[in-house]
């Protein structure tokens, strides 16, 4: 078997419905870890799947098995902290899960994309999540310390309803297609890479497009005629499925828990689907 295209996986740290694999992505994950292990892939840094599609490394074969890698969205402190959920109690982060998983030496890193404006993360944290204040960047720099997660940009805003005001120009929130002017593209992309150094000590390299929404403008023009100024490799946006070397390095693939896969025997299939005779 051969892996000519790449599987990325992506959970969200505040999903949490219940305490169960379906309901909750922090179990979901500790589950999946393993379940990726048993089916003999290794793990790789996201980064490291964005340098391969633009042709600065060969292929994988790591240990010559395939790869898969891993992100989430965000940037809760659920990823990197325990914390108790204000209704299904005690929950164990990211961080945790990949600390028990690396514990008998194997590898695991996650790349955790961030909201990089405090005062968008505050009224997120209040108006969409409870009230919990679980948008924090205390965290960012001994994340990136770590080895296990890696701290990547998911814009300024978000372009978020829950914020106001935010960068988009006619305040049309909740879409970030909207976002398609140089102004509202640099804020999101440049600045919030600024942002994010300052209170992490590493600049992202990557970008994850909110709601896997990026306008024709971003993609085609801002993206690539500004990489150099805004140091972005690569972002990831746009229909699910596999990263592979013709891949848009400005539009890669991911695979989402909950709308892609909410079973060990999903996963399997996403991760077998990578695989060619």
């Amino acid at each position: 078997m051969r892996q000519d295209r790449i599987p990325v996986l992506t959970w969200h740290g505040y999903n949490v419905f219940g305490n169960t694999y379906e309901t909750n992505d922090l179990v979901a994950f500790a589950d999946d870890l393993v379940t990726i292990s048993e089916a003999g892939f290794e793990i790789v840094p996201l980064v490291e799947v964005a340098r391969w599609v633009r042709g600065e490394r060969e292929g994988f074969g790591v240990h010559g098995k395939p790869v898969v890698a891993l992100s989430c969205d965000d940037g809760t402190d659920f990823d990197w902290r325990d914390l108790p959920h204000p209704e299904h109690g005690a929950q164990k982060s990211f961080s945790t899960s990949l600390r028990e998983f690396t514990a008998s030496g194997r590898f695991a890193q996650l790349t955790s994309f961030v909201i990089a404006a405090p005062s968008a993360r505050a009224q997120i944290a209040h108006g969409a999540m409870q009230a919990q204040r679980a948008l924090n960047d205390d965290w960012w720099h001994d994340a990136n310390a770590s080895g296990l997660i890696t701290i990547e940009s998911h814009g300024w805003d978000h372009n978020h309803p829950a914020v106001s005001p935010v960068i988009q120009r006619a305040q049309q929130t909740g879409d970030f297609f909207a976002i398609n002017t140089f102004v509202e593209c640099d804020t999101h992309v440049r600045a919030a890479a600024n942002f994010i150094e300052s209170r992490s000590g590493r600049r992202p390299h990557l970008f994850a497009y909110p709601w896997t929404q990026a306008s024709d403008y971003m993609r085609f023009e801002y993206m690539p005629q500004h990489a150099e100024a805004h140091g972005t490799i690569a972002a990831f946006g746009g229909p699910s499925g596999y990263v592979t070397l013709d891949s848009d390095r400005w539009l890669l693939s991911r695979f989402v828990f909950g709308p892609d896969w909410r079973s060990k025997d999903g996963l399997l299939k996403i991760l077998r689907g990578s695989l060619t005779a």
